[in-house]
């Protein structure tokens, strides 16, 4: 029997399994807690998600009309990084679905984030990059989280895609202060020179394109701290692939 004919059972027998497993446990969504079938948000509220349509090339925002491609602030200030996709506005229920993915560690929100960032790559129709960089935590929070919500998304969404996933390359040196509660110009000043890069030689091709992944963009003090330091390190364009931002310019 060929690997091929192989595969093509495993892949039947995982969707049986599935459709039998829905059946004993159906699902609830996770908004509403109405049934959803084999999905984890039930029609209505997977409708009503706030995605971000039409936007900026280089900030993500949304642009009122379709034949704008970057925002006046972009225009007069661009920002550290090349270009940028955002899936969601961050507001109700996005804000609720992050808060568990991230403090509760609830991986069902966590797939509902990565299917939105995914699909919202998929409709731009940009060029992919070579490979997918996470934004890191420092050592200590990563411990004491048990697990980096950037770094789960950023691995659901390079399966998805078929593309490499570094977790280690870019990495938080120091430890900083959480940013809630901070204003922009503070966070600029807590973030700065928090993070190191070394991109080994035979992953140069790799970063001549890369894709800075995180949940949420607030002012964008994060990513763009991020972009410097990987364009300091070697790579060439960096995009920055974000679940969910606020709907304010960085």
């Amino acid at each position: 029997m060929t690997t091929q004919h192989l595969a093509k059972i495993g892949a039947a027998a995982k969707s049986l399994s599935q459709v039998i497993l829905n059946g004993l446990l159906p699902r609830h969504c996770l908004m509403c807690g109405c049934g959803s079938g084999t999905s984890n948000l039930c029609q209505g509220c997977d409708k009503e998600l706030p995605r971000i349509g039409h936007c900026c090339l280089q900030c993500g925002l949304p642009l009122s009309h379709d034949t704008d491609r970057f925002c006046g602030h972009c225009l007069r200030k661009p920002p550290h990084w090349d270009f940028a996709i955002t899936a969601l506005a961050y507001r109700f229920p996005v804000n609720q679905l992050v808060c568990r993915f991230k403090f509760g560690r609830s991986l069902a929100c966590g797939q509902i984030l990565s299917r939105e960032l995914t699909g919202a790559i998929q409709y731009r129709h940009g060029a992919l990059p070579g490979c997918i960089v996470p934004v890191p935590l420092h050592r200590l929070r990563h411990i004491s989280r048990s697990f980096n919500q950037a770094d789960l998304l950023a691995r659901q969404v390079g399966k998805a895609l078929e593309l490499p996933v570094y977790g280690s390359i870019l990495q938080r040196q120091r430890r900083t202060r959480a940013h809630s509660g901070l204003d922009a110009l503070t966070r600029k000043r807590n973030i700065k020179g928090a993070f190191a890069c070394s991109i080994p030689a035979d992953k140069r091709t790799s970063f001549e394109h890369v894709a800075l992944v995180d949940d949420v963009m607030t002012t964008g003090a994060t990513l763009a701290e991020c972009a410097r330091t990987l364009k300091r390190a070697g790579a060439g364009t960096v995009s920055v692939w974000v679940a969910a931002r606020t709907l304010e310019p960085c």
